[in-house]
């Protein structure tokens, strides 16, 4: 699949949460949040496998790392969304609370990828700070969701969407819009 291709899957596949949050209320029902999980994180990997490819986290070994880690957490994250929703493992399952840690964790890690991005100048323009704004989701929606409570649910899904699909669009790829890597000089 090309870059275009799987940046439209993943513009296509990160308003699933909102979708969840819409749909459930804010009741438990694990098919459903089990289900957005899996598609929201399958949108995520479309777009990491896009950062990897074009090296948008640079072209050494920090910049291959840091894109690994947060594939590993997300495949991890994209498996509690199949366990969620199957009801396979029990939520007293070890592999079970490692998948959901993954999530958090994911989400959390992507604020690294995100500084790592832009120090590595690889993206061009506004698109290289999208992974930087979708790292401070989390770390700044717990404490706006404390203080304004839990009807801030919807609206910070809502955010969500927008920042994942900007993520999406960013790595869709084209002319311009990733640095190429220069080739290595010959003696």
């Amino acid at each position: 699949m090309n870059n275009r291709t799987l940046g439209t899957i993943a513009m296509i596949c990160t308003p699933a949460l909102l979708v969840e949050a819409l749909v459930t209320g804010g009741e438990e029902n694990p098919l459903v949040i089990g289900l957005a999980s899996l598609v929201f994180m399958a949108g995520w990997i479309c777009s990491n496998t896009v950062m990897r490819r074009t090296q948008a986290a640079g072209t050494g070994r920090w910049g291959r790392t840091v894109l690994l880690i947060q594939l590993v957490g997300l495949v991890l994250a994209c498996l509690f969304g199949f366990f969620e929703a199957t009801g396979l493992l029990g939520r007293d399952d070890l592999a079970f609370n490692v998948m959901d840690a993954a999530w958090p964790l994911s989400m959390l890690w992507m604020l690294v990828v995100g500084i790592t991005v832009v120090v590595a100048k690889r993206m061009s323009g506004w698109r290289r700070f999208v992974p930087l704004l979708c790292g401070l989701w989390l770390p700044l929606g717990i404490p706006a969701q404390i203080v304004l409570g839990e009807q801030t649910g919807s609206i910070m899904f809502g955010v969500s969407a927008v920042l994942w699909v900007l993520l999406g669009y960013a790595v869709r790829g084209g002319s311009g819009r990733t640095v190429p890597t220069p080739e290595p000089a010959v003696r």
